[in-house]
């Protein structure tokens, strides 16, 4: 159910990706240079597309730099996951070392069994 809920919108929301696209198809220019004294467009750097690709372009690199402001910022945590692994690591050898030190100990425990302390008071 959740699946074609999915499928659904994904559906809904291409129909209107291509609805605003077929809107938008007039070609504009952009310019390169918007502060340039000069108006001829041979002289000005400039990219002529329809809206749309610029549009989407933006909407592109703002995702973009997003994700990577998101990823950034999120650093400290992964910093800290690192060592919290690390230190999982470690503890889980120490464990393993432990677990094979008892189970060789009672063998050696019943060969010669420790004496009880004595209190001489």
């Amino acid at each position: 159910m959740i699946r074609f809920f999915k499928v659904l919108v994904f559906c809904l929301v291409g129909c209107a990706v291509a609805a605003y696209a077929v809107a938008n198809r007039a070609p504009v220019r952009f310019v390169l240079d918007p502060l340039s004294p000069y108006s001829d467009k041979a002289l000005v750097p400039s990219v002529e597309a329809p809206l749309f690709v610029f549009l989407f372009a933006a909407l592109f690199v703002g995702m973009i730099l997003g994700a990577a402001a998101v990823w950034i910022g999120q650093g400290r945590w992964r910093k800290a996951a690192r060592a919290r692994t690390k230190e999982v690591a470690l503890w889980k050898r120490e464990a393993e070392a432990l677990k094979a030190g008892l189970q060789s100990a009672p063998a050696a425990a019943t060969q010669a069994a420790p004496r009880p302390l004595r209190s001489y008071l």
